[in-house]
């Protein structure tokens, strides 16, 4: 089994961002459109309250303006063994509307090659790693390099950092994985 995680892993916000960002008048400009590089301006623009009601826009609302990162489906396809997602994604966010992201993730999703593939959704990081350990793949795809950190993490199961933007050039804890094209060569068979 191969665990993979969602938000920024499966599905790419960028545009959702975007569009958020310009909705909340905090778009950088004459910069690179990005994730990060709007996190910047609406941190700047209004500290974290602006940055978490952002992110509640462009996980719930915007959502639909969102992809499936390049290669996912066609690694998907080729895997030949099961495949689960695990998602610490709250119920709604955090400050703002009252959006429910997980089913705004699940209609995104339901439209894909990707809806018949288990869901799990967590309320926090912890709680995620502990389905990790339960659920026992042989290796989790993440973005973020704090899960291989929390406690409990399953020495087991080998984690795949997926860096498709450069961010942890110098990540070498485990393999970092910059496209799902590269994750499909290290991780599925011939």
């Amino acid at each position: 089994m191969i665990a993979i995680d969602l938000d920024n892993t499966i599905i790419r916000y960028d545009r959702a961002f975007e569009s958020a960002a310009a909705r909340l008048q905090c778009l950088p400009a004459g910069a690179q459109i990005n994730k990060a590089t709007i996190k910047t301006a609406a941190r700047a623009a209004g500290g974290n309250d602006l940055w978490t009601r952002l992110q509640g826009l462009a996980y719930g609302e915007e959502i639909a303006k969102a992809e499936i990162f390049p290669g996912c489906v066609e690694f998907i396809a080729a895997a030949r063994e099961e495949l689960v997602i695990v998602s610490h994604k709250t119920r709604f966010p955090a400050l703002g509307e009252p959006t429910a992201l997980r089913e705004a993730a699940r209609a995104l999703l339901a439209a894909t090659p990707l809806s018949g593939i288990p869901l799990h959704f967590l309320d926090t990081r912890e709680a995620k790693v502990a389905k990790v350990a339960e659920l026992r793949p042989r290796a989790l795809i993440d973005d973020l390099p704090e899960i291989l950190h929390t406690p409990g993490f399953p020495p087991a199961t080998a984690f795949h950092l997926f860096d498709p933007d450069n961010n942890h050039p110098v990540w070498t804890a485990t393999p970092r994985v910059r496209s799902w094209h590269e994750a499909a060569r290290i991780l599925l068979p011939e």
